[in-house]
């Protein structure tokens, strides 16, 4: 489960980091209580960071803490859900539609700092820019396009994952700022779209190949289509089967 974070994070923001990643491709479950040690021995990175990343975790409501046991994830109804995908659809919508409508030499992004303020002393985020020109964050957001789909193509979901919540993060960091990516992210880590593992396959590939349209999108100026399609994208768990669990 080793990961590899800049190296200009400190080591709180390195564990938050880990720690999101872990959740977000389903290598937590939400039936288990985690102490701060014997995450730090699973994710193989240091006590006192990990301890301080998931006290932060438990500020923003994606996991709680039992009283003299450690932590757990906070259980995600499908009614929460749907709530979480209408909020990420009202920040990312105008992110899109704001990289679209730049000019290709345009400044976009504000970076934020380790407490999700932008442009703060600390400001880093994982491709290490503060802004860039339209250009420059294309080529940026094809990146992440192009891991996400290669990894969903290969079967690697934990990896297809990541790499969706980097694209998305960009997105937001570009089109909005920090606020907006830290908002937004927190809202995804809840979401536990990895539930689905037994119908994942077709539906992340068929997920990540809108990622790389999503960019000729934005590069084209389209910022209508665009708007259409990133929501259509955030809602893509609307393509497993239907669950009685309340599983998103």
């Amino acid at each position: 489960m080793e990961r590899v974070r800049p190296q200009a994070e400190s080591l709180r923001e390195q564990a938050l980091g880990i720690i999101r990643d872990a959740i977000t491709a389903g290598e937590l479950a939400e039936d288990r209580i985690y102490s701060a040690a014997g995450l730090a021995k699973q994710l193989g990175i240091s006590l006192s960071p990990v301890r301080e990343a998931m006290m932060a975790l438990v500020t923003e409501g994606t996991v709680e803490a039992v009283p003299n046991r450690g932590f757990r994830l906070v259980t995600i109804t499908e009614a929460d859900l749907e709530e979480i995908i209408a909020i990420r659809v009202l920040l990312a919508v105008p992110a899109a539609r704001s990289l679209a409508e730049a000019g290709s030499d345009d400044i976009v992004g504000r970076a934020a700092d380790a407490d999700g303020e932008a442009g703060g002393a600390n400001a880093g985020p994982i491709w290490a820019m503060k802004t860039a020109t339209k250009a420059e964050a294309i080529a940026r957001l094809r990146d992440f396009a192009e891991a996400t789909v290669a990894a969903a193509v290969a079967g690697e979901f934990a990896e297809f994952y990541t790499q969706d919540r980097r694209f998305h993060e960009a997105l937001l960091e570009f089109g909005l700022g920090g606020r907006a990516a830290s908002i937004s992210l927190r809202l995804r880590d809840q979401s536990r779209l990895y539930r689905q593992q037994d119908h994942i396959g077709a539906v992340a590939v068929d997920s990540a190949g809108e990622l790389p349209r999503i960019v000729d999108l934005i590069e084209a100026g389209d910022s209508a289509e665009v708007a259409e399609l990133v929501t259509s994208n955030l809602y893509f768990f609307k393509r497993f089967p239907a669950t009685t669990d309340a599983e998103g």
